[in-house]
């Protein structure tokens, strides 16, 4: 099951609009949704596209409530969505 790069961006920006609170998402926790049972085949694709949105600042990345860049780690990370965006 693959997915466009515009599909798992699209995804993952409805996402964090979508959470109730304004809690990070995982990256984990968005390829879960987006894949089901083959998701961890998925997670360096949608680690990949949280740095994209993170590169056109449309989000921050952050590991432990840390402001980091993606290539900094290679777990999962948590993406929050900033305002405005």
């Amino acid at each position: 099951m693959s997915k466009s790069k515009q599909e798992m961006k699209n995804h993952i920006l409805s996402f964090g609009r979508n959470k109730k609170d304004e809690k990070p998402i995982s990256s984990s926790e968005v390829t879960r949704d987006l894949f089901s049972n083959i998701w961890k085949e998925h997670l360096d694709e949608v680690r990949t596209m949280a740095g994209e949105i993170q590169s056109e600042k449309l989000a921050s990345i952050k590991k432990h409530g840390k402001k980091i860049l993606l290539k900094d780690t290679e777990k999962s990370v948590q993406l929050s969505l900033l305002k405005n965006k």
